[in-house]
C-alpha cells in the first residue's frame, strides 16, 4: 500500500513537472510593419515658434488712415498684431485695411468701400487709426443695420473725420492734445516720441475690444477705460473749442 502511494506521489509531481515547463519565446517582429522615415522638413517645423492664436469666424478690424498707413510702420504693426491674434485671412481675428491702398475703384478712393469690407464679417469691434473723412457716415450705415447701435465697440484713435460724427459713431474718440500758435491758429504737434506710443495705444485697444463683449456705455466711466488703454500717458477729456464744454466721449493725450 504505502509502495503504491509513493509511485501515486511520484507520477503527480512528474506531471505538475510538465506542465509547468517554460514555453518557447516567440520574438515579435514589427520590421516589416512600420516603415521608418527621415525628420526631413519636419525638423525645421519644429523649429518654430508654438501659434498662440486660436482660429475664429469672428474678426477685429485695424484700419490704417491719415497719418499712419505707411507701408514699413503698418507691416510692423500687423507683424505684431497677427503673431498674438493671427490673421483674418488665415483663420485669425485681424482684418487689417489700409487707405488710401485698399480703397482704390479706377483713379479714385472711397472711403466708403469700407462698409462692403464689413458688413458680412462677424466683427468683434473696429479700431480706425486717423479715420479719413467721411468714415463716419460709413460707421452709421453699419449701425443702421442693426437698428441704431452698433453691437460691438468702435475706437476712433487721432481722426481726420468730422469731430462730432465721429463722437456719435464711435464708443470714444481719443486724440493729441492741439495748442494755439500766436496768431490763434490751432496746429497738431506729431512728434517722434508721439509715434512710438501708436503702437503701445493700438494694442492696448485691440486687446481691450478682444475682452470685452459689447460696446462701451458713454458715460463718466469711459475716461477710465481711456486711461487703461493709454497707460502712463496723460490723459485729459475733450474741451470744445466754441462752448468750451467737454465731451463725454472724446479724449485727448496732454
Amino acid at each position: 500500500m504505502i509502495r503504491k502511494i509513493f509511485l501515486l506521489i511520484i507520477a503527480s509531481s512528474l506531471f505538475l513537472f510538465s506542465g509547468c515547463s517554460e514555453k518557447p519565446s516567440v520574438q515579435s517582429d514589427f520590421s516589416s510593419l512600420v516603415t521608418l522615415y527621415e525628420a526631413g522638413d519636419d525638423a525645421e517645423d519644429l523649429k518654430l515658434e508654438t501659434q498662440t492664436w486660436h482660429s475664429s469666424p469672428e474678426c477685429i478690424c485695424v484700419l490704417y488712415g491719415y497719418g499712419y498707413n505707411e507701408e514699413t510702420f503698418v507691416s510692423k504693426m500687423n507683424e505684431t498684431l497677427y503673431s498674438k491674434y493671427g490673421a483674418y485671412d488665415d483663420g485669425g481675428e485681424i482684418f487689417s485695411v489700409v487707405f488710401p491702398d485698399d480703397f482704390k475703384r479706377g483713379s479714385k478712393y472711397y472711403v466708403s468701400t469700407l462698409y462692403d469690407f464689413l458688413s458680412d464679417k462677424t466683427l468683434l469691434g473696429i479700431v480706425i487709426l486717423g479715420a479719413p473723412e467721411g468714415t463716419c457716415t460709413v460707421l452709421g450705415r453699419l449701425q443702421d443695420n442693426f437698428n441704431g447701435k452698433l453691437p460691438y465697440p468702435v475706437f476712433s484713435l487721432f481722426s481726420q473725420d468730422d469731430v462730432l460724427g465721429m463722437e456719435y459713431s464711435s464708443d470714444f474718440v481719443l486724440d493729441k492734445a492741439q495748442k494755439a500758435e500766436i496768431n490763434g491758429m490751432i496746429k497738431n504737434e506729431e512728434t517722434e516720441d508721439f509715434v512710438q506710443e501708436v503702437p503701445e495705444i493700438l494694442m492696448a485697444s485691440v486687446a481691450c475690444i478682444k475682452n470685452s463683449d459689447a460696446p462701451f456705455e458713454k458715460n463718466s466711466k469711459l475716461f477710465e477705460v481711456v486711461k487703461k488703454i493709454t497707460g502712463k500717458l496723460k490723459t485729459g477729456r475733450y474741451y470744445d473749442p466754441e462752448t468750451n464744454l467737454p465731451s463725454i466721449n472724446h479724449f485727448v493725450l496732454e
